[in-house]
């Protein structure tokens, strides 16, 4: 028998694996060996990865991840904040693993997730001709400050946001174009999702509305949606992070993942 309980942190929107420094800390300390990957390409700077990430997929992230998954030799707690949530739930449909979080989860192929903040931010991307070939770069700092880290203290951040890199324009179509997606990237095969699912959203969320993690507990048959009351968008930084992780806790016991049989 495997002596290593593990999770798989996966990041978000411009961003990497090693900003997930603090919730990895939190995960080891309840004795678990985590694993913080960072998606293809968002290792390099800024301008150094944007040609090489506009064109990726969602499928591109998903077997990237599926890959460590199946290296490890026991299934892990496969946890995803933001567009991360998405590819967790990618990776949990062609995986053996323990449990599945979304925490702030961008939307599968299907979900409305047309909110005023969202579209405030991303809106313009769509504006450039073949949006799906270039990359997306960063909000401005006023709209990160206001719809990303409207309650989360200010020098975290900063801290925060001189870390993003580009990311991928095809991704943010697959995603808002869906219906039109001929290879169905950001479908997600609930129901072969047969472990527990916990979504998480956060109740002052302007970037990606609470709605969609609730909406997407609703389409697993072992699906629960908890809420973080004070956060924004970062449920894994700061303030929130104590509170996500008793949610993630109270839900990981009540399930018996990765505990003893």
């Amino acid at each position: 028998m495997p002596d290593s309980k593990h999770v798989v942190l996966i990041h978000g929107t411009w961003c990497n694996g090693d900003m997930f420094g603090d919730a990895r800390r939190e995960f080891e300390d309840r004795g678990y060996t985590v694993h913080t990957p960072t998606l293809r390409y968002h290792d390099l700077p800024l301008d150094d990865g944007a040609a090489k990430i506009a064109p990726l997929s969602l499928r591109d992230y998903a077997d990237d991840v599926s890959a460590l998954v199946n290296s490890l030799d026991s299934p892990p707690l496969v946890v995803g904040h933001s567009l991360g949530g998405l590819i967790a739930q990618l990776v949990a449909a062609q995986t053996r693993h323990a449990g599945l979080v979304a925490a702030t989860p961008a939307p599968a192929a299907g979900i409305f997730s047309t909110y005023p903040g969202t579209v405030r931010v991303f809106f313009g991307h769509y504006l450039h001709r073949r949006p799906w070939a270039r990359p997306l770069y960063p909000m401005t700092w006023k709209l990160f400050r206001r719809y990303g880290t409207n309650t989360t203290d200010e020098p975290l951040a900063r801290e925060f946001y001189t870390e993003l890199v580009c990311e991928s324009g095809r991704v943010y179509c697959e995603m808002a174009f869906w219906f039109l997606d001929r290879k169905r990237a950001s479908r997600v095969d609930f129901a072969a999702v047969t472990t527990p699912v916990l979504a998480i959203g956060a109740r002052q969320d302007r970037l990606m509305n609470r709605r969609v993690a609730r909406a997407t507990a609703k389409r697993y048959a072992s699906g629960t949606y908890v809420e973080i009351p004070a956060s924004d968008h970062l449920v894994f930084h700061g303030n929130a992070l104590p509170v996500t992780m008793a949610r993630i806790d109270e839900w990981m016991a009540r399930h018996r993942i990765l505990t003893a049989a």
